[in-house]
């Protein structure tokens, strides 16, 4: 697992100065947790937000949880994503990052398929107490691959021609900050946790 042993505030400042919009974009989560964070906890450290986790949960590991983000839960739901299955996206979002979803999906510009063929390791960068729950924002990169068919016309032999399908296939970096939630009721470690927060990037960085 890669944790991060920055504050709350020195990721804000980070976030800030960057003329990334992205960066931007993860400032403006950051900020939308902090303000959500319960009076009784002044700190929105990451060991603040395991310690009341395994209040409940004394089993609780870090290493463990990123593991199940990267194995279980994220491709599970990022795949439902590419594939537009909203009904999943249902299952395993809160209101706010269903809402992302949409406008990301209803954005989306690519008209060919598009398949997860890997996920990095997740890097946990804050940690919250929310009223709704502990909350990790985290940052992961991913390989996918996009095929778009260019369909052309092509002669043949009687002089007529006919669509052919020349399938163009490239791998691209999607990078997703995400923050996700705990329901502290449920004793499914698994699915005690859904998708609080949700931003994408694609890069033009390929692969081949």
């Amino acid at each position: 697992a890669v944790v991060s042993t920055q504050s709350t505030g020195e990721l804000r400042e980070r976030l800030e100065e960057s003329d990334n919009l992205f960066a931007r974009a993860g400032y403006k989560m950051v900020d939308f947790m902090a303000s959500g964070v319960s009076k009784m906890t002044t700190r929105t450290e990451i060991s603040q937000t395991i310690e009341e986790i395994q209040k409940m949960d004394p089993q609780f590991d870090i290493n463990k949880f990123t593991a199940t983000l990267r194995f279980d839960i994220l491709p599970f739901v990022l795949e439902a994503y590419l594939q537009g299955n909203v009904e999943i996206l249902e299952n395993w979002s809160q209101e706010r990052a269903m809402g992302q979803f949409k406008h990301m999906l209803a954005a989306r510009t690519f008209n060919g398929t598009i398949q997860l063929i890997d996920i990095g390791e997740c890097e946990i960068i804050t940690g919250a107490m929310l009223e709704l729950g502990p909350v990790f924002m985290l940052t992961v990169s991913t390989q996918q691959l996009f095929t778009e068919a260019a369909k052309k016309r092509v002669a043949v032999e009687n002089g007529d021609d006919k669509v052919d399908d020349d399938a163009k296939e490239v791998i691209k970096r999607v990078t997703y900050v995400i923050a996700v939630c705990r329901d502290q009721s449920m004793l499914d470690p698994t699915a005690a946790w859904t998708i609080l927060e949700i931003m994408e990037q694609v890069t033009n960085e390929s692969f081949y």
